[in-house]
């Protein structure tokens, strides 16, 4: 039996809780209190991390939605796999950088100010980036959020602008759609990977903005929604790979039956009625992002059978079927009741009472 000391047994919790995708409540006083992490561990504790994040890593993709059978192209036949029988094993590197993530969240109290900075050395591997996004994904809804996406390790990371635009702020003029060039590599595995999980999380987030009260802050998180999408596309755009945006038709398809009202219907009524109108025209950014889906939806259609690219396009109409020209229509109409202004009064109520009979015109 492998023995470890205290601190190394906290340590490989934490780890344990990150990549078997398990719930906060259990590690939380370990995020929340200080704690001294040696700069090295021992053999034994470092051969049981090592043995958790290569094991926890792969649980986590299958748990994702990598064992979800998906539709693909085989030199042109149409097949259906899960992941693994789509793509060869997946080197799974991991840096000296996740032992350093791993140790900064459990030396920093991170509910508490004060927390020193966690700095990026050097290009993240693509396990690397898989382990933020694991981290992220842990803490996202609780005290400890805020902390982590302050920074810049996680602000740096592609991955985790692509599923946790709400907890990293403002995107940085350094994200563009080169930083999703990793993610592509290797036919874009990770990404598909994670596909049913990202679905989730828009869809989760696109539900939450009803809560939010204060314009200033849904007017950021449209910002930093429709700006990570734009570079996410002109990513896969570029590589050929339009289908790994289909987790964004997933994740709109409950949404459309809800009125555009829903989307706004927690704001604050003390604001002004101008503030609330950007509010609402900018929770419209992930509405908007879907018509470049519906005009790539329109472009294949007019893809003739001797063309080069037939199959694939063939492959995606099926694939977007269910959102369909319906569901972009929809989407298209939605965006527009937020945006236009007439509309967007009469769906956000101001604070006055209208005015009596008696009262001068």
């Amino acid at each position: 039996m492998i023995q470890v000391s205290p601190t190394e047994h906290e340590l490989l919790t934490l780890a344990r809780a990150i990549v078997g995708l398990g719930q906060y409540a259990p590690v939380e006083d370990l995020l929340r209190d200080r704690h001294t992490v040696p700069e090295r561990l021992s053999p034994g504790a470092m051969h049981v991390l090592r043995d958790t994040l290569s094991k926890g890593s792969v649980l986590a993709l299958a748990r994702c939605g990598g064992w979800r059978k998906q539709r693909y192209l085989d030199n042109g036949q149409e097949r259906s796999a899960r992941l693994w029988e789509r793509h060869p094993p997946p080197e799974l590197h991991f840096s000296p950088q996740t032992f350093h993530t791993l140790r900064w969240l459990l030396e920093q109290p991170l509910v508490k100010h004060g927390c020193a900075t966690l700095h990026s050395d050097g290009v993240p591997t693509v396990a690397d980036e898989l382990f933020l996004y694991l981290c992220c994904r842990l803490v996202a809804g609780t005290p400890c959020a805020k902390s982590v996406g302050a920074q810049p390790h996680f602000r740096n990371s592609a991955l985790c602008w692509l599923g946790f635009p709400e907890l990293l702020g403002t995107p940085p003029p350094s994200l563009t759609a080169a930083s999703f060039a990793p993610l592509l590599a290797g036919n874009g595995w990770l990404l598909e990977a994670l596909r049913e999980d990202l679905a989730h999380r828009w869809r989760r987030l696109e539900e939450s903005k009803r809560l939010i009260l204060e314009p200033e802050d849904l007017v950021a998180l449209g910002t930093a929604q429709e700006a990570v999408l734009s570079v996410f596309l002109d990513a896969v755009d570029s590589a050929g790979r339009r289908d790994l945006a289909g987790f964004l038709l997933e994740s709109a398809r409950p949404l459309m039956e809800q009125p555009a009202a829903r989307w706004v219907e927690g704001l604050s009524l003390s604001e002004s009625l101008s503030l609330r109108a950007s509010a609402a025209k900018a929770a419209g950014a992930f509405l908007r992002t879907l018509g470049r889906l519906a005009r790539w939806d329109a472009e294949h259609r007019t893809v003739r059978f001797f063309d080069d690219n037939y199959d694939a396009a063939q492959l995606l109409l099926s694939e977007w079927s269910a959102f369909g020209e319906a569901g972009f229509r929809r989407a298209a109409d939605l965006e527009r009741e937020l945006s236009t202004p007439l509309t967007t009064a009469s769906a956000i109520p101001g604070t006055l009472p209208p005015p009596s009979t008696g009262s001068a015109p």
